[in-house]
């Protein structure tokens, strides 16, 4: 018989009585087998050890959890939480609701220790004693409570609300006998002793019917039910409902000081600037993510508030290219005349593009770039990589002229074209861009320029049949401004109506009204910002999200609606 795991949404799922049983999960086979150190959480300093390694062969198995395995904090581990299991068909679901992060939503990603395929919050009750292996006995203690580093850990800002609200949690054991576990060992429940209450049922309680004074009075008294949740029951007769909404906010972007340590003009428009971090963190992740920015804040007061494509170096140090814009707002021009060496900036790490998705994308064979000017600066460390590895790859670099062509002597001359407008030289997109052909040498094309440039690109390239996934945009200057018309938008939970006027951005306006929406580039090449779009026609700008993308998604610091729209960002 096919055995399936799914978790209906949790506000219609318990609706009969308290003396339904639970059904039997199947006897299960452990898939992955997982422990972690701490260590920072992405480029945020905040220290967790959610981020778990596979581990080979046989691991020790004490009351406190694996061997190897650590927890940041003393509210994540003791004997009550020794192990976390997750439902490995859940990711499914994860990737079905947050399209474009399958290299996030797989085994391993919400931190368990151990994974399995039919085991689901619907079919384990609290209390419940399994055989792991031929030595291990674990008791189910209690559910995981999702918190606010799942929206940074899967770089989706819905990620822990969605997870309590689906009851798509996972749960933890206590150690009853320990032992020595690995991948392949069966799951087998060997007592129930409370079996009418699932794990999805004591979530309905502990998030949904919070007041449900009866059943607050069994759960107190349930055997099995970690102290943790027998005394925060207890506490809710008495005191009334807790707030848990911090546990799920995003996480803030922090902002670190870097001093600028060298400045340098590249050519007569284009200045290198290198930064290092004033007061560096030995822990520090300082990684960078693919197609890597950063923001800056400087000037007086910090007024400037602008974002830049990483040329070389991490987060510890690195460089930037920026050029003096003809239409600067104020801030190119004071870096280009006011900033000097030693001067100090707060810098926040810029969020990956949520459309990076390597499983849907074919391998390609050739890496093709087409780049404008200043744009050079957002590929030059992939650049840097693909020619590490010797993969097949052409630039296409248009420029004013020769002496404009920043970082030239870094390119690789046996692969490099430059189209100086100064020498009558164009950049012919039918000439460069080969038919697609997924199974003849597939093609990976990057650009970066003006919104001209991106358009045309845009239209060759969907002419020519390509995939969304064999293409990387990004934008210098943000989307090819047309009419700046005001709209309206409604918010789906509470009907409430924003207007936004012309001169200011749907992310200005959801701040402005109190709305914890992420941003980062706040020109449409991430993606970090973008909100549900519900109901409404929308003039979709930017280049971080795909045709599929724009059907259910916009991006708020460019993207401008039409008339009135229906959006979604609780």
């Amino acid at each position: 018989m096919s055995l399936t795991c799914t978790t209906p949404a949790l506000s219609t799922q318990l609706s009969s009585p308290s003396t339904t049983f639970v059904p039997l999960p199947p006897k299960d086979v452990i898939l992955s087998l997982r422990t972690g150190k701490i260590r920072n959480l992405g480029t945020a300093k905040i220290r967790s050890a959610i981020n778990k390694h596979p581990r080979n062969g046989k691991v020790l198995l004490n009351s406190l959890g694996f061997d190897g395995d650590e927890q940041a904090h003393d509210t994540h581990g003791g004997p009550d939480k020794a192990v976390m299991q997750y439902c490995s068909r859940h990711y499914e679901t994860w990737n079905e609701e947050a399209p474009g992060r399958a290299h996030l939503f797989q085994i391993g990603g919400f931190g368990e220790n151990i994974s399995s395929a039919y085991m689901s919050e619907d079919n384990v009750c609290i209390g419940d004693t399994f055989r792991l292996g031929s030595e291990v006995i674990l008791q189910v203690s209690l559910p995981r409570q999702p918190c606010f580093k799942l929206n940074h850990r899967f770089q989706y800002k819905k990620a822990s609300s969605s997870s309590q609200n689906s009851g798509r949690t996972g749960w933890y054991y206590r150690v009853i006998k320990p032992g020595h576990v690995e991948v392949g060992d069966e799951l087998e429940l060997e007592k129930r002793i409370n079996p009418t209450w699932s794990v999805s049922r004591v979530q309905q309680i502990l998030y949904h019917d919070t007041n449900n004074r009866e059943a607050l009075l069994e759960l107190c008294r349930l055997p099995g039910l970690a102290d943790e949740l027998v005394q925060l029951f207890t506490s809710r007769l008495t005191k009334g409902v807790e707030d848990m909404s911090g546990r799920l906010g995003a996480i803030p972007m922090e902002w670190r000081s870097f001093k600028l340590i060298e400045k340098t003009a590249l050519t007569p428009r284009i200045c290198k600037f290198i930064f290092a971090e004033v007061d560096k963190d030995p822990n520090q992740d300082v990684s960078l993510p693919p197609f890597p920015h950063v923001r800056l804040k400087f000037g007086p007061d910090f007024c400037y508030t602008r974002a830049y494509s990483v040329v070389s170096g991490d987060l510890g140090k690195f460089e930037l290219g920026i050029a003096r814009a003809d239409n600067s707002r104020g801030g190119s021009h004071f870096l280009h005349r006011e900033a000097k060496v030693g001067d100090v900036f707060e810098v926040a790490s810029g969020k990956a593009s949520p459309k990076l998705d390597s499983k849907r994308d074919p391998r390609p064979t050739n890496h093709i770039f087409v780049i404008g000017g200043i744009g050079i600066t957002a590929f030059m460390l992939t650049i840097k990589s693909l020619l590490d590895a010797s993969a097949s790859l052409e630039i296409h670099y248009a420029v004013r002229s020769r002496r404009d062509a920043a970082y030239l002597d870094q390119l690789p001359i046996h692969c490099t074209a430059v189209y100086a407008k100064d020498e009558a030289r164009r950049l012919n997109l039918d000439t460069i861009i080969p038919p697609w052909n997924e199974s003849d040498s597939p093609v990976k094309i990057y650009s970066c320029g003006p919104s001209s440039l991106l358009k045309a690109l845009k239209n060759c390239t969907t002419a020519m049949g390509y995939p969304s996934t064999a293409l990387h945009f990004e934008s210098f200057e943000g989307p090819e401004e047309g009419p700046m018309e005001p709209f309206e938008v409604q918010l789906k939970s509470t009907k409430q109506i924003l207007p936004v006027p012309a001169k200011k951005s749907l992310l200005d306006v959801l701040k402005e009204a109190g709305f914890d929406v992420e941003s980062s580039c706040h020109v449409g090449n991430c993606g970090t910002c973008m909100v549900d779009l519900v109901q409404g026609d929308v003039d979709h700008r930017g280049v971080a999200l795909d045709d599929e993308q724009k059907k259910s998604f916009m991006l708020s610091c460019v993207s401008r609606g039409r008339g009135r729209i229906v959006i979604d960002c609780d």
